[in-house]
C-alpha cells in the first residue's frame, strides 16, 4: 500500500527554487500543493512551469490546513523568521541553507519544533558533499 502523499507548500520561488520543484516531483510521497512568495508574478510563473496547483501569499500557505510541510527557500536572513512561523502554524519545516544566520535563531527554530513536536531541518551544506569530503580525506 502507497502511503497518501504529504501536501508541501513552497515558500521562496526564486533561483534554488526550480530544482526542489523538480525533485519534488521525483518523490511520490510529496505533493506540492501551493507555492508563495513576495514576488506573486514569480511564484504564479513557478507554478505554472512545475503544474503546482496554487499560488497564494506566504499567510495563506500557512493557514491552509492541507499543507503539512512547508520548504522554505527564501533568502537566508528570513529562513529562521518563515520557519517559526511554520512552526507556529503546526507545520513541519524544511529550510535552504543555512538553518537559520545565527545560532540564537536557530536554537528559536528547533526549541520550538521540540515544543510542538513537530520535525524541522535544513539542506546539507556542500561541505558536507562527497566531492569536499574526498578532498579532506586526500588533504
Amino acid at each position: 500500500m502507497t502511503p497518501k502523499p504529504v501536501k508541501v507548500g513552497i515558500v521562496g520561488c526564486g533561483n534554488i527554487s526550480g530544482v526542489y520543484f523538480a525533485a519534488g516531483k521525483k518523490f511520490r510521497i510529496l505533493d506540492i500543493a501551493a507555492c508563495a512568495d513576495l514576488d506573486i508574478e514569480r511564484a504564479k510563473a513557478k507554478a505554472a512551469e512545475f503544474n503546482v496547483p496554487r499560488t497564494c501569499s506566504v499567510k495563506e500557505l500557512l493557514a491552509d490546513p492541507e499543507i503539512e510541510i512547508v520548504l522554505n527557500l527564501t533568502v537566508p536572513k528570513a529562513h529562521a523568521e518563515v520557519n517559526l512561523a511554520a512552526l507556529e502554524a503546526g507545520k513541519h519545516a524544511y529550510t535552504e541553507k543555512p538553518f537559520a544566520v545565527t545560532c540564537a535563531d536557530g536554537r528559536k527554530v528547533l526549541e520550538l519544533a521540540a515544543a510542538k513536536t513537530l520535525l524541522t531541518g535544513g539542506a546539507p551544506d556542500t561541505f558536507m558533499g562527497a566531492g569536499i569530503q574526498t578532498c579532506r580525506k586526500l588533504i
